[in-house]
């Protein structure tokens, strides 16, 4: 596995530490960089509408991450440029709809996984003429979660 593995209830952390070593001098030079989980996003990260309905479902709650974007640019309150920018960075597009009782307010549902095989759910809740959306984030990989949440919020932002 690519990833080392994590004390038990702990988050990952987004630091890679890093190690150059001169050859001829024998000198290391050692730092820590941090990376962004949208990286590792791979282009099989797509799912069908039912087995995203099917891992959602069985995914416990205690799993689930929200949060709110506040300040978003124009194009990441229109629903189509957000489907286009997210599929452009691997993360997948499963369904919309209008949320019921709540005039002008749209959930949209997006799958992606890492190309370790990490699965992410994500569902995003706009609403017109507000330039923030909510987010509920749903893994099995709840360590990764708070780093998959923040990749989206990148990609909103960005």
């Amino acid at each position: 596995s690519m990833l080392a593995p994590l004390a038990n209830g702990q988050p990952a952390s987004p630091q890679v530490q890093v190690a150059i070593k001169n050859m001829q001098t024998g000198n290391v030079f050692y730092f820590a960089v941090n990376f962004n989980l949208e990286a590792l996003f791979s282009a099989e990260g797509t799912m069908e509408r039912s087995s995203f309905i099917e891992s959602w479902k069985s995914i416990d709650d205690r799993n689930e991450l929200y949060g709110t974007v506040s300040d978003l640019p124009p194009s990441s309150v229109d629903i189509d440029m957000v489907i286009n920018k997210f599929k452009a960075n691997n993360v997948f597009f499963i369904a919309r709809r209008p949320v019921p009782n709540a005039e002008g307010q749209e959930v949209v549902y997006f799958s992606m996984r890492t190309v370790t095989n990490m699965e992410f759910l994500a569902e995003l809740t706009f609403k017109q003429g507000v330039n923030a959306c909510k987010i509920c984030l749903k893994t099995e990989n709840a360590a990764y979660g708070a780093l998959a949440k923040q990749a989206l919020e990148t990609l909103l932002r960005g």
